[in-house]
This record gives C-alpha cells, sequence and structure tokens, in this order.
C-alpha cells in the first residue's frame, strides 16, 4: 500500500476521533466544512487540542480561518490550533500569513495489517474508556485527571479500548477507531511502573489483530517522540508530518 492511501487513511481517522473528542466527550460543536473539521469547546478554554481545526484539503482559505478565530475568541477560548500536513504549502503558507506558527510537530504513521503473533500469550483485555484515560493520566503526570474526564463522557462502543495489567493493577492500554479499511490508534500509554516489560507492543499487537479478524488492511496513529521507536519496531513507517500551528491570544 502507498504512502499517499496511507496518508489519506491516518488524516480521515484523525478527523474522526477529533470529532468524537470535540463533540461528543466534551460537550462541544464540531463544523465540517470546505476540507476541514474544526470543533468549538468553551469548556476547555486553554485545549488548542480540543479547540482545533484539521486541514483535510490542499488549501485553506483564509476568510475561513479568520471566522473560525472570531468563532473561537467569541466563545472566550484563549488557545486554539489548526492541525495540518506539514507538506501542505499552500495552507502553511496561509496559516503563516495569518501569523500562525508551529507550536508542536509528530510524526504521523502508519502500517498494512499483516498477521500477528502474540507468542502464545492471550490477547490484552477490554478495558472501559475511563481506564485507558487514567493510565494516560499517569503516564504524562496530569493530577487533575484531564484524560480520565475527557475519555469517560464518550458513549460506550464509539471505539475499541485494551488494557494489559501487571499484577491486578491496569498498566498499558491503548484506543483503536475502525474507519473504512483502517484502524486509527490513540491513547497507547503505559504507567511509569510498568514501562520497558513489553507491556505496550502487546496492546498494539492486540489492537491489531483484532483489526485485522474485522477485515481491516492498515493501522495509523499519530506517535510521540517517545513512542516513535516502539512503532518502527512494530512495522510502522513515516507517512506524515503533523503540525499544530497557534496563534494565541
Amino acid at each position: 500500500m502507498d504512502d499517499g492511501t496511507l496518508r489519506h487513511r491516518l488524516w480521515q481517522g484523525f478527523a474522526q476521533l477529533q470529532t468524537l473528542l470535540g463533540g461528543d466527550a466534551a460537550g462541544g460543536v464540531v463544523v465540517q466544512e470546505q476540507g476541514i473539521v474544526a470543533s468549538f469547546v468553551p469548556a476547555a478554554p486553554d485545549s488548542p487540542t480540543l479547540n482545533a481545526a484539521i486541514v483535510l484539503g490542499d488549501e485553506f482559505d483564509l476568510e475561513l480561518l479568520e471566522a473560525m478565530r472570531a468563532r473561537w475568541e467569541q466563545l472566550g477560548v484563549r488557545r486554539w490550533g489548526v492541525w495540518v500536513d506539514g507538506f501542505k504549502f499552500r495552507v502553511t503558507d496561509t496559516l503563516r500569513l495569518a501569523r500562525m506558527r508551529v507550536t508542536s510537530a509528530s510524526p504521523g504513521m502508519a502500517t498494512e495489517l499483516a498477521p500477528q503473533s502474540l507468542n502464545g500469550r492471550a490477547p490484552a483485555l477490554p478495558a472501559d474508556l475511563s481506564t485507558v484515560g487514567h493510565v494516560n493520566d499517569l503516564a504524562y503526570g496530569n493530577p487533575d485527571a484531564r484524560l480520565e474526564r475527557t475519555l469517560s463522557p464518550l458513549r460506550p462502543g464509539l471505539l475499541h479500548a485494551y488494557v494489559e495489567e501487571l499484577r491486578g493493577r491496569p498498566a498499558s492500554v491503548a484506543l483503536a477507531l475502525h474507519h473504512g479499511q483502517d484502524c486509527g490508534i490513540s491513547f497507547v500509554a503505559t504507567a511509569p511502573h510498568a514501562r520497558r516489560q513489553g507491556l505496550a507492543s502487546h496492546v498494539m499487537q492486540t489492537v491489531a489483530l483484532e483489526a485485522q479478524q474485522a477485515g481491516l488492511t492498515s493501522a495509523t496513529l499519530q506517535a510521540t517522540n517517545l513512542g516513535e521507536k516502539l512503532y518502527v519496531a512494530l512495522g510502522y513507517r513515516k507517512v506524515s508530518d503533523m503540525q499544530l500551528w497557534e496563534r494565541r491570544r
């Protein structure tokens, strides 16, 4: 499968996840028009992750950007952002004209699904969204349980959740969004006490196994710099430079 197809699947899944997190979970409003998906979440005024536009097309109209900016500011949102593939130069040129800048960039990665081996181990267990959020908060040191609060309101069945336990405690987790022929993976995390024991690899293999059994042909994800080595070892390759652009008030 070529990188262009995998890149398209990556961004489609990313936009669908944004719709869930910015709409269903956070009680916000999601707008889809002119090749963008944007969420407006006044309950999270300092979150450019929830208050964000994802550009799916090859261009981004400056007037549309200004209209969205005005809407965020009317809602009292202090930080908002635009996600774009860094190689969409017409879009990035528009963002520069709007005096925005890149505040984070991460590799978008993908793989074609192939038969998985769990080396005789049982698959990772099904999990609830609260558990996935809790382990992510432990992994990222969030004392306010922000990710658990973000995921918990989502309706069951929208996402597939997985957990690997260590000594009876949730230790490593992931979420999967099945869309079209792709499995979009997110919220992969391992609690500090359980790292370097192969738990995340096992969870990822379980995610891929169940996706393949469901008839999907690829898996995509947004990696952290820390997680990129793990994904490369599992057969993923970089297909996109996922950039977040911001202009703060």
